[in-house]
C-alpha cells in the first residue's frame, strides 16, 4: 500500500534505523513511501535518512519565505524516477484546438466554481453565461470579468475591508492566508505532475518562465476554490500560520465530490493529473475532467 507522508513537526529528528525511516517515537517503513512531502524548514536530516527517501520515491523539501510571503520548494527525485516521454511529447506539441479545448476547460471550470462558491454566500445570483468550449478569448474575457466581481463579493462577506487581490507580497492577512493555502496546492499539483511523468514547467495556459512550474500553475485553477472556501470556513484561525498550516492539511485529507464519487482532495488532484495525462496520450481533450465544486461540497 502507497502512502502520501506530510512532515510538518519543526523539531522533527529523522534518521535511518534498521531499513526504516525514525522520527522521534514514530517508525515508517520505506517500503510504503510513496511520496514524501516536508514542510518544517528545521527539520534535521541525517545524510543516510535523506539518500534512501529519495531512491524510494520523491521528496519534496519546503520552506516559508516570510518576506516573499510563498512557498519556496525543491525536488530531490529517486534514481529510478518515471518519466513517460510520450506525454511530455504529446504537451510540447498540442495541435492549437487541443490546446484551446484543455485551457478553455480549465479556466471556464474554475469560473463555475467560484460562481458555485458565491451562490453558496447569495443564492439568487445569475447563472454563468453558456460559452462555447473552443471560444478561449471569450472565457479569457469572462474570467478577467469575473475575478474582479468574485473578490468583491468574497471580500464582503468576509468583512474586510479590502479592494484588491493581491498575489505577490500580500499585506492584508485575508490576502496573505490565500498565497498560504495556494501554496499547498501547488505543491501537491506539481508532485502529482513528476509522479506522472510529466515536466511541470511546460503549460498550456501560463507562459514558459525559468523555475515555474507553469503546467501546475494551469491546472490548479479549478482547486483554487477549494483554499476559498477553507479560508471562509476558518477565517477566525487564519491570523496564526499554524492554525494556517492545520486547515490546510485538514483541506487536502478532506472528501470533496468528483465525478460523482467522495475522494480525498489529495486523491482527486492524482486524478485530474491522470486524466490530462490520458487526454495526451489519446489526444482526446474529452477525456480530461476538470475538478468541479460541488453545491454540497460549498456550504459554509
Amino acid at each position: 500500500m502507497i502512502h502520501h507522508l506530510i512532515l510538518m513537526n519543526e523539531h522533527a529528528d529523522l534518521h535511518l534505523k534498521d531499513g526504516m525511516l525514525h522520527c522521534g517515537d514514530k517508525k515508517i517503513a520505506l517500503q510504503v513511501l510513496g511520496s514524501l512531502q516536508c514542510l518544517a524548514s528545521h527539520a534535521r536530516w541525517s545524510q543516510a535518512a535523506l539518500c534512501a527517501a529519495a531512491q524510494q520515491c520523491p521528496v519534496v523539501m519546503a520552506r516559508w519565505d516570510s518576506q516573499a510571503e510563498k512557498w519556496l520548494t525543491s525536488s530531490l527525485l529517486p534514481r529510478c524516477r518515471y518519466v513517460n516521454p510520450d506525454a511530455t511529447y504529446r504537451l510540447c506539441t498540442l495541435k492549437p484546438r487541443h490546446s484551446t479545448q484543455l485551457a478553455s476547460d480549465i479556466l471556464f471550470t474554475k469560473v463555475a466554481n467560484q460562481h458555485t462558491l458565491v451562490r453558496a454566500l447569495e443564492p439568487a445570483l445569475a447563472p454563468l453565461p453558456k460559452l462555447a468550449s473552443n471560444s478561449f478569448n471569450r472565457i479569457l474575457r469572462l474570467e478577467a470579468k469575473w475575478a474582479r466581481f468574485f473578490w468583491a463579493k468574497y471580500f464582503r462577506a468576509a468583512s474586510q475591508d479590502l479592494f484588491t487581490r493581491e498575489r505577490r507580497k500580500a499585506q492584508g492577512p485575508l490576502n496573505v492566508a490565500l498565497n498560504y493555502g495556494y501554496g499547498f496546492l501547488y505543491h501537491a499539483i506539481e508532485w502529482q505532475c513528476i509522479a506522472s511523468g510529466i515536466e511541470p514547467g511546460i503549460g498550456i495556459i501560463h507562459k514558459l518562465r525559468r523555475s515555474r512550474p507553469s503546467l501546475a500553475c494551469d491546472l490548479i485553477e479549478p482547486f483554487r476554490c477549494c483554499v476559498e472556501l477553507y479560508v471562509m470556513r476558518y477565517l477566525d484561525e487564519m491570523h496564526d500560520i499554524k492554525f494556517m498550516a492545520g486547515r490546510f492539511a485538514e483541506m487536502m485529507e478532506d472528501h470533496w465530490t468528483y465525478a460523482g464519487h467522495r475522494f480525498r482532495l489529495r486523491t482527486i488532484i492524482r486524478l485530474v493529473v491522470e486524466s490530462f495525462t490520458r487526454a495526451l496520450l489519446s489526444q482526446n481533450t474529452s477525456l480530461f475532467r476538470p475538478f468541479s465544486l460541488h453545491a454540497r461540497d460549498a456550504c459554509l
